[in-house]
């Protein structure tokens, strides 16, 4: 309704209808049709509750500030949001500009649908949607800078990135199709679709014909939310023996990260699913390699003096002529698309940098050797920089150890390819980051919590205006 009526709105609704799904798990209380006064009242407090809920992960997570002033709170950046400023741009940056249009056969199909109508499109339409959705689908991860899963991905009990990747075209094609028909008939009832999920299943098996059943059926378990999962990554909706498809919640943008995370909810099975997501960490060094005059070795071993291991460095990087050197740990979470799942990968990476930094000690203290690549410097004659290194996400929080440093494969690739290893240093220890009054600039918004109102530092950011370089 806001954007057939062009009213801008800040409001998070896809974390709405999070919420909303939630409580449908969580409170089952009401059945029978839901009267739009009360479906208003519902959603209304869905909102409210998310703005606190977001509040209060931030203000747990020590991303805000918070002091009582009079009737009011006041709640203010803690970190440098110049980070999250240039995690949200290389983001948009990464998103795809071209993408497929509705086909005709869409277009006829919602142009002729009477008011009242809840049938479902005809085979044509549905398979043009799927190829519309499977096409963006696509583009999309075609368009992740460090690389997208590929379809050979193992994600357990023998299904493939590539079985669920079609699996998912065919959820969002219906999603879409629902969307586009209430956009441009403004029908409020078609922004969801449900069907039995012996209807599904069969609109699967002649859409998916590649797809064994028994993994068709595995990835719609594993699309179908529970308590316990995440409607970002579960978007399907059980409704007695029907499931609800929701459009905001099934988004081509997060598509590896829901296959990875649907995956991963049992924790018995993402093992070997998880080993081979962080074999996807070799994309670091692929990519350092490039740097011109540089040696670049990986599982670099570290030895204590009484032959014990200490552990390893994931990536080495020197350059012998200048004697300057990286040491990289890297981490591969799967990417965040949650506030509570962004606090997580902070904490990943607060973890590595302690990790990091045990070992750094041993090797100064001389209680470990470094074992590098025949013919390389020794240890000792060389300056090292120290870093932790994720794929998409800067970390705006501190580290708690000195000297050490945390970027993303996604920030050094727009870089663009270093002209040394000392000019790349150079970024990670001062990076180049946006900057307030140019790029963004941080706001008021405030809004009421009973008695009281809140008015939160918010951000806003000028998407086109910003690119990293080399100082």
């Amino acid at each position: 309704m806001e954007i057939t009526a062009g009213v801008p709105s800040d409001l998070p609704w896809e974390s709405v209808l999070t919420q909303l799904v939630v409580w449908h798990h969580e409170f089952p209380v009401g059945t029978g049709p839901c009267p739009e006064a009360d479906a208003t009242e519902i959603t209304l407090a869905a909102a409210a509750a998310q703005h606190l809920d977001l509040l209060e992960t931030g203000v747990r997570a020590g991303a805000y500030q918070v002091r009582l002033t009079r009737n009011d709170f006041r709640v203010r950046h803690c970190w440098n949001a110049s980070v999250e400023v240039a995690d949200m741009i290389l983001t948009q940056r990464a998103t795809p500009t071209r993408l497929p249009d509705l086909s005709d056969a869409e277009r006829r199909w919602i142009s002729t649908q009477p008011v009242g109508s809840r049938t479902g499109p005809p085979p044509e339409v549905l398979r043009a949607a799927v190829d519309r959705a499977s096409e963006t689908i696509e583009a999309y991860r075609q368009a992740v800078p460090e690389g997208q899963l590929p379809d050979t991905f193992p994600l357990g009990e023998g299904m493939t990135a590539g079985d669920m990747s079609r699996v998912l075209a065919v959820i969002m094609g219906l999603a879409s199709l629902c969307e586009e028909t209430a956009h441009r008939l403004s029908r409020l009832e078609t922004t969801l679709a449900h069907m039995p999920v012996t209807q599904l299943m069969e609109v699967l098996a002649e859409m998916c014909p590649t797809v064994s059943e028994s993994h068709q059926i595995l990835a719609v378990e594993r699309l179908t939310y529970r308590v316990g999962r995440s409607s970002r990554t579960s978007p399907l909706v059980r409704h007695g023996d029907s499931l609800i498809i929701c459009p905001p919640l099934v988004t081509p943008r997060a598509v590896d990260s829901i296959m990875l995370r649907s995956a991963a909810y049992d924790p018995r099975a993402f093992g070997r699913v998880g080993f081979k997501q962080g074999e996807r960490a070799t994309a670091w060094a692929e990519w350092l390699r490039a740097t011109p005059g540089a040696l670049v070795a990986e599982r670099v071993p570290a030895v204590r003096t009484d032959g014990r291991p200490a552990g390893d460095i994931d990536v080495v990087v020197v350059d012998p002529a200048k004697g300057v050197g990286l040491c990289l740990e890297i981490k591969w979470p799967i990417e965040a698309l949650s506030l509570a799942q962004v606090v997580k990968v902070e904490n990943w990476v607060t973890s590595a940098a302690r990790q990091l930094d045990r070992l750094r000690g041993e090797l100064r203290e001389g209680e470990a050797t470094a074992r590098l690549p025949h013919g390389w410097p020794a240890f000792g004659a060389v300056d090292w920089t120290w870093c932790v290194g994720t794929p998409q996400q800067l970390s705006p929080r501190p580290l708690p150890v000195p000297e050490m440093h945390a970027t993303s494969l996604r920030y050094v690739q727009a870089l663009g390819t270093p002209p040394d290893l000392d000019s790349l240093v150079g970024a990670l220890v001062r990076p180049d980051l946006p900057t307030e009054g140019v790029h963004f600039d941080v706001t008021k918004r405030s809004f009421p919590v009973g008695r009281r109102r809140v008015h939160l530092d918010t951000l806003g950011v000028s998407l086109n205006t910003w690119r990293p370089r080399f100082r």
